[in-house]
């Protein structure tokens, strides 16, 4: 138990662990409003299933940007525009990713409209972050 104390104890003491960290309290409240989006334009105003995405997408991407730009990933010495770039394509990947939760679930499957919400608040967000801190914000 001890060696695997020792082994955790420098992750949770580095950058990236902080990272981590501010990035799942950041994206917490992002994925909350986009999913609050989706959720709002498909079950309250009976838009179908892929607009809403498209929606809460888009809400998500412009308060993502500058949440993770100024907190999550702070320090970044990228050109901005450089970053912008490679944020819009980041999360257009992490869009066709919902867009494949929400076609798979409520098409092909036949589910109502929030059974993608546990992968798009589970699964897409992890990937996100990994993207974002490697390539977007380029870890150091």
């Amino acid at each position: 138990m001890r060696a695997l104390a020792g082994a955790i104890a420098p992750f949770v003491r580095s950058e990236a662990f902080a990272q981590l960290v501010r990035y799942g309290v950041a994206g917490l409240g992002v994925t909350a409003l986009s999913t609050l989006v989706y959720s709002g334009a498909a079950v309250g105003m009976g838009m179908s299933p892929m607009r809403a995405n498209v929606c809460g997408y888009a809400v998500g991407l412009i308060a993502g940007y500058f949440v993770h730009s100024r907190w999550s990933f702070a320090g970044s010495r990228e050109a901005e525009a450089a970053t912008v770039a490679r944020f819009v394509g980041a999360t257009l990947c992490g869009f066709a990713l919902n867009s494949f939760w929400v076609w798979l679930l409520t098409g092909p499957m036949h589910l109502p409209p929030l059974a993608p919400v546990p992968a798009m608040v589970g699964v897409t967000p992890l990937l996100s972050f990994l993207v974002n801190r490697y390539w977007v914000f380029r870890a150091a």
